[in-house]
Formats: structure tokens, sequence, C-alpha cells
């Protein structure tokens, strides 16, 4: 698929809609640093869709949904593992760079981004999926691990935050 060009502020405001896939190799930011991708996986789909809106003050947002599989490698076992990536996201497109961090509006939890005439889609849509990636990448269950091993090292982890707080040791020796 081509490099997919919009005006965004006049797509938002006409409430458009726009589909598609691409193939996971069109998008080599979110890719950069991770794992080599084996060839089928480069040509793995990522589906995605953009639907436009705007409201009656004027306000306009994009509206992202997004799925890709890359590779990824588990930082607990070190193992490559295929992710799931999902987006889900809105949000506002401004006119300038100046109203990006206005606080005068009343939503401060929708993420504002600046709307031009030659706004790129795809582009788009791979700064959401980077968004999306987790920062730790790891499996559910490790293949290496079996249930047993990891009930154990989740019986330790929660042990760990259970240990009592040398500053409550300290606590107790000023009491006496």
């Amino acid at each position: 698929m081509s490099e997919s060009l919009i005006d965004a502020l006049g797509f938002a405001r006409a409430g458009s809609f726009l589909q598609g896939q691409a193939r996971l190799g069109q998008f080599p930011r979110m890719l950069e640093g991770q794992l080599a991708q084996p060839k089928a996986q480069l040509e793995g789909p990522v589906n995605w869709a953009l639907q436009g809106e705007s409201t009656t003050s004027g306000r306009y947002f994009l509206h992202v949904t997004a799925q890709a599989k890359p590779l990824l490698e588990c930082q607990r076992c070190l193992q490559p593992f295929v992710c799931s990536i999902n987006v889900d996201n809105r949000v506002e497109l401004v006119r300038t760079p100046d109203e990006l961090d206005t606080d005068d509006l009343d939503d401060n939890s929708v993420e504002r981004i600046v709307g031009s005439k030659r706004f790129s889609v795809l582009g788009f849509v791979e700064d959401e999926l980077i968004l999306a990636m987790p920062y730790v990448p790891k499996h559910e269950q490790c293949p290496s691990e079996t249930p047993d091993q990891a009930d154990r090292s989740a019986r330790s982890e929660e042990q760990e935050t259970r240990r009592q707080s040398p500053f409550s040791v300290l606590e107790q020796l000023k009491k006496n």
C-alpha cells in the first residue's frame, strides 16, 4: 500500500472513515531495535481503521484502531515470541503547535496532535503501534517454564512484595 496522505482536519470535520491493511515490513520505526523479523513475519498483515469525528464546539478527533503481530524477544526467557499488539485510541487534532498544551479544554486525558493538510495515515498508525508496544515484552508463560515453576516464581514475587520494610524495623527500634 502506498503512503496515504489526508487533510486531517477536513477528514475529522467530515466524519470520514478509512480502513486498510499494510504489511508489517512497512513499519520500520516500529521494528527498529527489535529482533530481525523473518520474511513471513514482515509479510504479515497490520489491520487498521481511522474514524474522523467533530463536535459542535469545533473540536476534531481521530479514532484509530490497529492490530499487528511482530516477533519480539521475551525479557524473561530471552526467546522470540509473536506479540499481539492492539491499538484503540482517540486523539484530538489541533490547528497549531501552540494549542497542544492549552489547559482551557475540559478533557486533559485526551492526547493532542497537530493536524495538517498532508497527514500521513500510515505514519500515524505506526506511531500508535509504537506507543502500544510493551515496554518489557514477555510471554504469559515462558515455554521453558513448567506450570509448577511458574507458580513458584509467582509465589516468590508475591513474598518479595510482602517482605517487611527495613524502615519498619527502625520504627520498632525507635518505639523501644
